[in-house]
């Protein structure tokens, strides 16, 4: 069986990407707090424990994350 490495795999997508977007917000899924990471194409659900990577590559390539913990959860990923 193949090895996927998810991480990789995301911050690849996030720099190939035409418009990436990155929110903090309350619960996804079983994830809470959540990063989701936005694409083109899907979403991503980034644990707690992982999130200061993505801040060092949102950072690096300007993208500004939006805090939507105070909000009511809406459908932030419509694409699964």
């Amino acid at each position: 069986m193949a090895y996927y490495n998810y991480h990789s795999n995301i911050k690849k997508k996030i720099r190939e990407c035409k418009n990436p977007q990155m929110l903090l917000i309350n619960q996804y899924k079983y994830i809470s707090p959540c990063l989701l990471v936005l694409t083109d194409d899907k979403c991503y659900p980034i644990r707690e424990y992982r999130w200061q990577e993505y801040f060092e590559i949102a950072s690096s390539i300007g993208i500004k994350i939006q805090d939507k913990r105070g909000e009511s959860n809406g459908t932030f990923c419509s694409q699964q």
